[in-house]
C-alpha cells in the first residue's frame, strides 16, 4: 500500500480523547500527509489553530462517523 493513496487526505479527524497529550485531546483537525506504510503510518494533522501535529492512526476518529476509518486502511472491521 502507498501511504499517500490510501491516506484520507481532506478528511477531519478527532483526536481521542485518551490520547497521551492532554492537550490534543478532543481537537478536530484536518489530515493534509500521511507518512510510512502498511504496518505503521503516521499521519499530518493541521489544526484550525494553525498547529500541525504527527499522530499514528490509532489516535483519531473520523469526524462523522460511528467507525474508525483507518481500521479500513489496515484491513479490519470494527
Amino acid at each position: 500500500m502507498r501511504a499517500q493513496e490510501e491516506a484520507p487526505l481532506g478528511m477531519k479527524v478527532r483526536v481521542r480523547q485518551d490520547h497521551r497529550i492532554k492537550e490534543l485531546r478532543g481537537t478536530v483537525g484536518e489530515v493534509v500527509g500521511s507518512y510510512g506504510g502498511e504496518e505503521l503510518m503516521v499521519l499530518d494533522v493541521h489544526f484550525p489553530d494553525g498547529g500541525y501535529q504527527l499522530l499514528w492512526l490509532g489516535d483519531l476518529d473520523d469526524v462523522g462517523s460511528a467507525a474508525p476509518w483507518w481500521r479500513s486502511l489496515l484491513g479490519r472491521r470494527s
